[in-house]
């Protein structure tokens, strides 16, 4: 019997971690990046404002224009993993942002801040967009998405244990405190560049004498899906922005019940993740997942909105079933967006496709604040009706778009001669 508990987590830790080594180096990789930007996220804001004495304003201008700097940068980087292969460019890039995070202690004004904000987020994307290039020439079909899923849950783990490692930082509340998390946070660039190394190398699909082209940018059909993408990430940044302005604002549950939520929604992502991404690997099982994820959200919506004039209990009890059903969407969802966005993509220009798909991303994150608070906070029930209306809509368009674009891929197979 005295056993019996050992043997369960031995079953346990086979069942959470991956079993071949390339996914085991890409996720530790991951995870220790993810833990340096877990440190940066929860201090930043703080020291900036603090003790280089900049004002907010001029931090979120800087952190905005950095993001949207980003997304010039994800189709080049994308034709670099496709011509050169994308783990030694991958390796380069962590080094590289590494360096850029590094150079924020010396910054004491807003214009150095700006610029080095300006060439994070162009190495940022650039290596954002290599990381997903090499899990997209790592495999196929669910295979890439189960690679992604574990990167997903170690993301979300590696985050969650910075957040809680800078908390020292925040306790101390000295600029060498600060400082120090920051200089850490750059560390773990370079150590994921080296752990990043020791992957396989994988090779170019496209020669070096092959011209630059927008190819993925021509693929009207895969660029409307990165457009329905950006807008279904909307949700993340409801989980962020919206609910903690809600729940503050508009409900009568504690201000704290807002860690509640997001512990709920990172606990369910690290644990869930590569299950949900189960099946995912043919892409329209993949829109399936994607339509339901699309009913899933505007559910959790509609409960969000419920929350608002009822009772303090009912307020927390609703805010829970909400985050419940909200994660459920979030995480089929994620693995159909994954399946979508690797199944669409030409095989040979993987990289750049990738690039192109994770603009979505960002004009979701770059658009999203402001619309998101306008709907939910500025309209109250009824904004949160016309978002559930438009994640449940989106769903049923990506749905119909990735079938119709299978649908043509298949009758132009068919139509072919043979031999050809």
């Amino acid at each position: 019997m005295p056993l019996a508990p050992k043997k369960s987590l031995i079953r346990l830790k086979n069942a959470a971690l991956p079993k071949e080594s390339a996914i085991r180096i890409l996720s530790l990789a991951t995870l220790i990046n993810t833990f340096g930007n877990g440190l940066f996220m929860t201090i930043e804001v703080i020291y900036f404002t603090l003790y280089v004495g900049l004002t907010p304003a001029q931090v979120g201008l800087g952190l905005s224009l950095g993001g949207g700097v980003s997304l010039l940068f994800n189709i080049p980087a994308g034709h670099l993993a496709d011509r050169y292969g994308p783990r030694d460019v991958t390796a380069i890039a962590y080094a590289g942002e590494g360096l850029a995070l590094g150079s924020f202690v010396f910054i004491h004004s807003f214009v150095p801040f700006l610029i080095m904000s300006l060439l994070m987020g162009a190495v940022g994307a650039t290596g954002q967009t290599l990381r997903m290039a090499t899990i997209a020439k790592f495999g196929v079909g669910e295979e890439r998405v189960r690679i992604r899923a574990y990167t997903r849950a170690v993301t979300n783990l590696g985050i969650g244990l910075g957040a809680v490692f800078a908390g020292f930082a925040l306790a101390v509340n000295t600029r060498s405190g600060y400082v120090t998390m920051l200089l850490l946070d750059a560390a773990t660039f370079f150590g994921a560049a080296l752990v990043w190394r020791r992957l396989p190398y994988v090779a170019p699909t496209v020669s070096k004498g092959e011209p630059f082209s927008f190819i993925a940018l021509k693929d009207k059909k895969f660029v409307t899906a990165t457009l329905l993408n950006g807008v279904m990430t909307l949700h993340f940044v409801i989980q962020n922005v919206a609910i903690p302005l809600w729940i503050v604002h508009e409900t009568k549950a504690p201000r704290w019940w807002v860690a509640v939520l997001m512990l709920i929604n990172t606990i369910s992502v690290v644990l869930f993740q590569v299950r949900a991404s189960k099946g995912s690997g043919d892409v329209k099982e993949g829109a399936r997942m994607y339509a339901r994820a699309g009913y899933l959200v505007a559910a959790a919506c509609l409960l969000y909105a419920f929350s608002a004039g009822a009772s303090k209990i009912v307020a927390c009890v609703v805010l829970v079933l909400a985050a419940l059903v909200h994660v459920a969407g979030e995480l089929i969802g994620s693995a159909g967006s994954w399946s979508i966005g690797f199944g669409l993509a030409n095989q040979a220009h993987q990289g750049q496709y990738q690039g192109v798909y994770s603009m979505g991303y960002g004009l979701g994150g770059a658009v999203g604040p402001s619309l998101v608070t306008a709907l939910a906070i500025g309209m109250g029930k009824i904004g949160w009706v016309i978002l559930a209306g438009i994640f449940l809509t989106t769903g049923v368009l990506m749905r119909r778009l990735v079938t119709e674009s299978w649908l043509a891929r298949d009758s132009s197979h068919l139509s072919r001669p043979h031999g050809s």
